[in-house]
């Protein structure tokens, strides 16, 4: 699980503005606190995308009927409480331009994937061979036998989760920074459409 506490730069004083005005202050902190949750998540995946070669949507996993996804969760009720919090299971090499997408139906092959947008395609290794998920579903997934055994056990090959992505110490710098710039920017954006009522 990867938590992001977020503090907005120059709260204390912020507040202190607004209490003058209490009743505008509150819809003020509310609309933004509102604007964070519908908002946040998309900020910190477009942080993700441009370290990790994965898409945005995969980032963001976190429908109610997708089955063994991811979830993301905002809380909080004050401006220097708002959490993020990413739960989310092990990625599979799929969600990294892993090539082949399906086996080929003649000849050897390598199956091979970009985890990072800086770093070049790799190699999975010799015995990684793609098959089915499971189930009817057509997706095809690459394995690795476990051991010295001809066939079995074979083990699903994986790679990061999410909230290993959003804690990697340049994305997890990328995304406070974003998050600080786009809080002021709504906070500013609230405060001057509230005040002129």
């Amino acid at each position: 699980m990867g938590t992001l506490n977020i503090t907005i730069k120059n709260y204390d004083s912020i507040i202190t503005e607004l209490k003058k005005t209490k009743s505008r202050g509150e819809k003020i902190v509310n609309r933004t606190i509102g604007d964070f949750k519908s908002r946040g998540p998309g900020w910190v995946s477009q942080e993700v995308v441009k370290e990790y070669n994965i898409k945005k949507s995969d980032v963001n996993e976190h429908k109610k009927d997708a089955k063994n996804k991811g979830s993301i969760k905002v809380r909080g009720v004050k401006l220097d409480n708002i959490q993020i919090i990413y739960k989310g299971r092990v990625l599979t090499p799929t969600h990294f331009g892993m090539k082949p997408k399906t086996r080929p139906k003649k000849g050897p092959y390598i199956v091979t994937a970009q985890i990072k947008k800086n770093e070049p395609r790799k190699s999975l290794g010799q015995s990684v061979f793609l098959a089915k998920a499971g189930g009817e579903g057509t997706t095809q997934i690459p394995w690795q036998r476990d051991g010295n055994v001809k066939r079995l056990p074979v083990l699903v090959v994986k790679t990061l989760s999410v909230p290993q992505m959003i804690t990697n110490e340049k994305v997890s710098e990328g995304i406070y920074s974003r998050i600080n710039e786009e809080m002021g920017k709504r906070l500013a954006h609230n405060m001057e459409r509230i005040m002129k009522k």
